[in-house]
């Protein structure tokens, strides 16, 4: 399924299904899951704040139009100093949270 040809619902209903999915694997499964999310964004950085300032560059206008908050706008900057760093420092300390 590609999430960028997916609906708001689809995407949601995939996501449901997946973390049903998680839950049930054992911890060192998902701890490996999380770390290979972010070792593939790491290796992935680039492309991504490439794609990331194109994507505000659009957000911006839609911004300025009035169809998009301020807000919203700052959220999606993933260039803002310590964005990325923080993004990917939560993964980590996520999986490094005991198993319920």
């Amino acid at each position: 399924m590609s999430l960028t040809d997916s609906s708001p619902a689809q995407i949601a209903k995939a996501a449901s299904v997946a973390s049903r999915n998680l839950a049930t694997l054992p911890s060192a499964d998902r701890n490996n899951a999380l770390t290979a999310i972010h070792q593939s964004l790491l290796q992935a950085k680039e492309s991504i704040l490439e794609a990331n300032a194109r994507d505000l560059n659009l957000a911006s206008k839609a911004a300025e139009d009035g169809q998009l908050s301020q807000s919203v706008l700052k959220r999606l900057d993933l260039g803002r100093p310590g964005k990325w760093d923080d993004m990917l420092q939560g993964i980590l300390d996520v999986r490094d949270l005991e198993d319920p």
